[in-house]
């Protein structure tokens, strides 16, 4: 019995796992998340401490819609990995931009409006917006320094012998 796709040697050896390219992006959610959520912890903590209940609940707010709009935004990033690199380029700007001006607007958002949320502590909230937002990009980078990408990385094959070796 034939199939109109048998597996080659290279696929049967590669596996039917995700590409490499959705393993790194997942490595970059994963790398941005341990920063994300280790800058908010301290953040957490420090406002706790310093603002109590206030700070504490303030923190909270701020880091999850951090953590939310950058999760959302790399996991888009995962979803697309395998497709052409124009077209991935498009998604990730619109991705970027999009997350961009829906945190703006919300932080803008929040500093118009300060007086109707007097539970909630300006400085707590913008500090753990850029800790947290700073703690996931310095990890992603850190990341992404380490993929081992091979564009210049090219397996060794050796030379053919010549006649003159035989």
């Amino acid at each position: 019995m034939t199939t109109e796709h048998s597996p080659s040697t290279a696929d049967s050896a590669v596996g039917t796992g995700p590409s490499i390219h959705v393993v790194r992006a997942r490595k970059l959610l994963i790398g941005g998340l341990i920063g994300g959520v280790s800058a908010a912890v301290i953040c957490l903590i420090i406002f706790g401490i310093t603002e109590q209940g206030r700070g504490l609940l303030t923190a909270l707010i701020a880091a999850a819609i951090v953590l939310f709009f950058y999760a959302a935004g790399q996991f888009v990033m995962v979803m697309f990995a395998d497709t052409a690199a124009k077209i991935l380029m498009i998604v990730s700007l619109v991705s970027y931009s999009t997350r961009v001006i829906v945190l703006g607007l919300i932080l803008m958002s929040y500093s118009n409006n300060r007086e109707n949320w007097p539970s909630l502590s300006p400085m707590a909230f913008f500090v753990t917006t850029i800790a947290v937002v700073a703690g996931w990009l310095a990890v992603e980078i850190f990341v992404f320094s380490r993929l081992r990408i091979t564009a210049y990385d090219t397996e060794y094959q050796a030379p053919e012998p010549s006649g003159e070796d035989k």
